[in-house]
């Protein structure tokens, strides 16, 4: 049997295939410590493979920690006891195993292939961003990104019609902000309980939609923060922010799988393929604006903004060129003058679109496609652009 050519083509019941195929795969050789087997992406919408990856920025595979974090877990929940997630304290390592299989490491239990396979896909968000953007190493613009604790099987709350229950069944970015220590970073790869395809801790778009958060955080938030950057009210500033938020995330997680429909590997009745467009509707726009946040879904915004730039990516035939415009967007709406005056975040997607134009224009016909595709989403955002 081919350890690499076996595909997953749903998760129905995971744990019983990976029992039997990580058994059927194991051999005795010379093994190569940074090639580790791991669920992994392979070529068709929604394929999923159980093969070796070659792990660039690992220093410990045995305690899965290296550059961009370690994966840790916890047998409390987290929310009842907030002084683990403040201090980043009390997590525990996972008790990892492996054997070896060819030239790589086998996960020896579903433990460890899960934990290697969160490392795997947080390490893709940091190598994709620095292959995107040579200038943008995440290492340097976060020093202690190597503190990052990617937690399996996190245990937290959410607060639902006034009652708390576990998460299940999601995946997530948290920063918690210290003073007079750097931001410390988490990534959440919480239990499956409802999905009956793949798992968002294992499904490599969505881990790398979160990675984005990330990097929003710290292209956008942090020196927003340090600036002591206020937020206007002439606009919806707010509510964009966080739709632009979710709309960077969707597009990144395709950069990462090259597949469009990526989400809906999870969950399939979602509005969340790329490829399908969307608009600026203005039921869409009524909702962004909405003062009291009531019907807003930041995840609705964000869709029709990551559609459009896989439209612009798509018709330049140059989804690279898109991504790094969007890596410098992030900064840069700290410093235009369509988003920001004086010490005043004031804007709406409509805005954006400008300031994300004057990126491009150094690429005339970048520029160019992207306005056409603007005016034809953007609705009334698209005033005057």
């Amino acid at each position: 049997m081919q350890c690499e050519s076996r595909k997953i083509t749903q998760f129905l019941n995971p744990w019983i295939f990976a029992l039997v195929f990580l058994a059927a795969c194991t051999q005795n050789s010379s093994v190569n410590s940074n090639r580790i087997v791991v669920i992994q992406p392979s070529q068709g919408h929604c394929q999923y493979t159980i093969a070796p990856a070659n792990f660039q920025t690992l220093e410990s595979y045995r305690e899965m920690r290296g550059k961009v974090g370690r994966v840790l877990y916890s047998s409390n929940n987290l929310d009842r006891n907030f002084d683990i997630l403040k201090t980043g304290f009390g997590l525990k390592p996972v008790d990892t195993d492996f054997v070896n299989s060819g030239d790589a490491l086998m996960p020896a239990n579903l433990d460890t292939l899960f934990a290697a396979s969160l490392y795997f896909s947080v390490e893709v968000g940091y190598l994709l961003a620095k292959s995107i953007d040579p200038a943008i190493d995440l290492s340097v613009v976060i020093p202690n990104l190597s503190d990052t604790r990617i937690v399996h099987h996190a245990k937290r709350l959410s607060n639902t019609n006034n009652s708390q229950k576990e998460i299940f069944d999601n995946a997530e970015y948290l920063s918690i902000a210290r003073t007079g220590l750097p931001t410390l970073n988490y990534f959440f790869s919480y239990p499956t309980q409802q999905i009956k395809e793949i798992p968002l801790g294992l499904n490599l778009g969505v881990m790398n939609h979160e990675f984005s958060h990330l990097i929003f955080q710290h292209l956008f938030y942090e020196p927003g923060i340090k600036r002591n950057l206020e937020v206007g009210t002439d606009k919806p500033t707010l509510n964009t922010l966080a739709a632009l938020d979710e709309g960077l995330a969707d597009y990144f997680g395709f950069l990462a799988t090259k597949d469009p429909g990526y989400f809906l590997c999870s969950f399939p009745l979602e509005n969340r393929d790329l490829s399908l467009p969307k608009s600026f509707s203005p039921q869409v726009i009524s909702r962004i604006e909405s003062s009291s946040g009531e019907y807003f879904d930041s995840h609705e915004g964000g869709a029709v903004w990551a559609s459009i730039q896989y439209e612009i990516g798509q018709t330049l035939g140059n989804h690279q060129l898109v991504g790094k415009s969007l890596l410098k967007l992030m900064s840069n709406i700290l410093e235009c003058p369509n988003t920001v005056r004086g010490n005043t975040l004031n804007f709406n997607f409509g805005d954006l679109a400008r300031c994300h134009q004057s990126i491009l224009s150094t690429n005339s016909q970048a520029q160019s496609v992207a306005r056409q595709i603007y005016l034809k989403y953007l609705g009334s955002y698209g005033a005057g652009l």
